[in-house]
């Protein structure tokens, strides 16, 4: 199945994000609907239902040694560099550190099960994914305005596996396991 270890985020923060995606509404971005906003830790593209167990197990074994975290979703990204917009995101300030470990935490023991390890990973809340350069100095301009934006607080006390089923309509995440902090 398609999958990937996530975190979820609240309603509030929803509301908050989407009116950050309304701001850019003059350019050809296909934005991540409400339902689907999250935290991306590591995607997979195929994991084998036998492996589902055995991946809810290291997750849950990491997650013991933690304490449920703040981190502040602060500051707008884009990937893969100003130049060249594809994905504009927001990004983690306070909290950082700690969900870096975490994440490196879960894929150096994920790397055991047979799991490719993200060469760099960058802690992020995908807005959307920008379909052509239209208007793209604008674009540009409005990245750098909103470089610092503040979108609020959060607590980390879970990571999920989500299954992601494509459809015409674009994906659909359903919860695979909940692993709590």
């Amino acid at each position: 199945m398609r999958a990937f270890l996530g975190i979820s985020i609240s309603e509030d923060l929803k509301n908050k994000i989407l009116n950050i995606q309304k701001k850019f509404s003059a350019f050809d971005i296909k934005f991540v609907e409400p339902e689907n906003l999250h935290f991306n830790l590591k995607f997979f593209r195929e994991i084998e239902n036998e492996n589902i167990e055995k991946l809810r197990r290291v997750v849950e074994e990491i997650v013991k040694k933690y304490q449920p975290f703040d981190i502040e979703i602060r500051g707008l990204g884009v990937f893969p560099n100003k130049s060249y917009i594809r994905v504009v995101w927001i990004g983690v300030k306070e909290g950082y550190n700690n969900l870096m470990s975490l994440v490196e935490e879960i894929q150096n023991s994920i790397e055991d099960l047979g799991f490719v390890k993200e060469e760099k990973f960058v802690p992020h809340l995908t807005l959307g994914r920008v379909r052509t350069a239209r208007n793209e100095e604008e674009l540009k301009k409005l990245v750098e305005e909103l470089q610092d934006v503040e979108i609020g607080s959060m607590k980390i006390d879970s990571i999920k596996l989500f299954q992601s089923k494509l459809s015409p309509k674009g994906p659909v995440y359903e919860e695979v396991f909940n692993a709590k902090i």
